[in-house]
């Protein structure tokens, strides 16, 4: 028989389940305001008249016109999701800044879901739309501390830590799965602004259950500025950006664009896919259309699968052949997931003149798409951090968020030349750009010899 002190020791700290509520309700605010979002901004932002009641937002289309060289709503939309994008590198390393100087990781994490609550709740509103984007950015940079704060929870040693990290990541997926879907639903029956209000209102029940947990979440004190030192603000940020950089090291850099250019198409499914889908895809479902934003909940489904499915092969794999390399890892699926955009430019040559794309077609793309990343997101995750010296560890995981921020960029520049280029050309760059990745990777594979350790 198990006694009280053997289950009380296999239990997780109460503050986890508050870190996994306000995780949840995060991303399932995150995603389904993101998959509104980009549609919402092609169908109504941008193509309002000038004098409609968005304040602020001619000025950005102006500015995003300039950039773009376009004044089409939809490349406009696309434009904007990856200059969201770029204003959160910047923001995620201050953000960090702040947390580990001033705030501490537990009020920087309250900090950024305040801003993640504001952020759909201005959505809602048009009069106050253009104040959601720097909520949206702020938010996401601050909200990071979370991550941080359930390794936290225990020591380097505790056998429970894998576990409170699978949990995190099952509660982060059932969200991407039900928001994006349950959100969508409301802004294609009743109208934008439903959308947005409901993930505000998740997001509010996740902030409010964060603090109600505040007593029982870590709170490691900040580090402070040395005592009697009088140096400047802007002179600690570029010495601590200095600092990381020295400490993560040029080859770490030198991997981001590399693996940022991999993982194009599947950041692509977050921004133009979705007009993209909306457009092309054949989306009756027993006679009744169903919302495009659904095709972020669907990729999420599959991920889910597909993840399950990558685990189990290579734990097969390991006990027939040993460990694979990480390296031949990441390349390999890297090969794979050339495969993915290539069926979507296929599909689009079939479909050429005779009416919409079936969404099998579609099940097959993120079937593919999303059985590489499973392999290539974690596998290059712990590339960068075995690279990485031991007292930059944690820079090196930030470096790694910034692959995802690089290639979000890159999807957004690709998607504002949709309406010119058609859906084949669209997805053939796609691909060229992935296998130019693939192709760097391996010929930069001698400067990552397993061997070779950043001192």
């Amino acid at each position: 028989m198990i006694d009280t002190a053997s289950r009380r020791s296999r239990a997780h700290p109460a503050g986890l389940y508050f870190i996994a509520a306000a995780q949840g309700a995060w991303y399932f605010s995150r995603y389904s305001t993101q998959a509104i979002l980009v549609l919402y901004l092609a169908h109504v932002v941008y193509t309002a008249p000038a004098e409609a009641a968005f304040p602020g937002v001619n000025v950005l289309r102006h500015l995003l016109s300039w950039e773009a060289q376009t004044s089409n709503p939809q490349a406009l939309a696309s434009t904007t999701i990856g200059l969201l994008a770029l204003c959160m590198i910047p923001t995620q390393i201050l953000g960090g800044f702040l947390s580990d100087r001033y705030l501490g990781r537990r009020r920087g994490a309250l900090t950024g879901l305040v801003f993640l609550t504001l952020a759909p709740v201005f959505w809602s509103f048009g009069t106050s739309f253009i104040l959601a984007l720097p909520c949206f950015v702020l938010g996401l940079s601050l909200a990071v501390n979370l991550f941080a704060q359930v390794g936290d929870l225990y020591s380097d040693d505790d056998p429970r830590r894998p576990d409170a990290y699978q949990l995190m990541s099952l509660v982060q997926e059932a969200a991407v799965i039900i928001g994006p879907t349950f959100c969508g639903w409301l802004a294609a029956r009743y109208g934008w602004h439903y959308g947005f209000a409901a993930a505000g209102s998740v997001m509010l029940t996740g902030t409010v259950i964060y603090f109600l947990g505040w007593r029982h979440l870590p709170s490691p004190t900040a580090t402070s500025p040395q005592a009697g030192g009088r140096v400047s603000a802007g002179t600690q940020v570029r010495a601590y950006l200095l600092h990381t950089m020295l400490r993560i090291g040029g080859r770490i850099a030198l991997l981001i664009p590399m693996l940022a250019m991999i993982f194009v198409c599947n950041e692509q499914i977050y921004d133009t896919y979705l007009i993209w889908g909306e457009q092309h895809y054949d989306r009756h479902l027993f006679g009744w259309v169903f919302p495009a934003s659904w095709l972020m909940s669907l990729d999420a489904g599959v991920s889910f699968i597909t993840q399950i499915m990558a685990i189990a092969f290579w734990r097969f794999y390991t006990k027939r052949r040993g460990a694979p390399s990480e390296w031949g890892q990441i390349v390999s699926f890297g090969v794979l997931g050339l495969l993915a955009p290539l069926v979507l430019a296929y599909a689009s040559v079939l479909h050429t003149g005779y009416g919409q794309i079936g969404m099998p077609w579609g099940l097959i793309f993120h079937f593919i798409n999303d059985l590489a990343m499973a392999t290539i997101m974690p596998i290059s995750l712990a590339l960068f951090i075995r690279m990485a010296p031991d007292s930059a560890k944690s820079m090196a995981a930030a470096a790694y968020a910034l692959v995802g921020r690089l290639a979000d960029i890159m999807a957004g520049q690709i998607g504002q030349n949709l309406p010119g280029w058609g859906s084949t050309r669209f997805w053939l760059l796609h691909t060229a750009i992935m296998a130019a990745g693939v192709a760097l990777l391996i010929i930069a594979r001698p400067l990552y010899a397993a061997k070779r350790e950043i001192s």
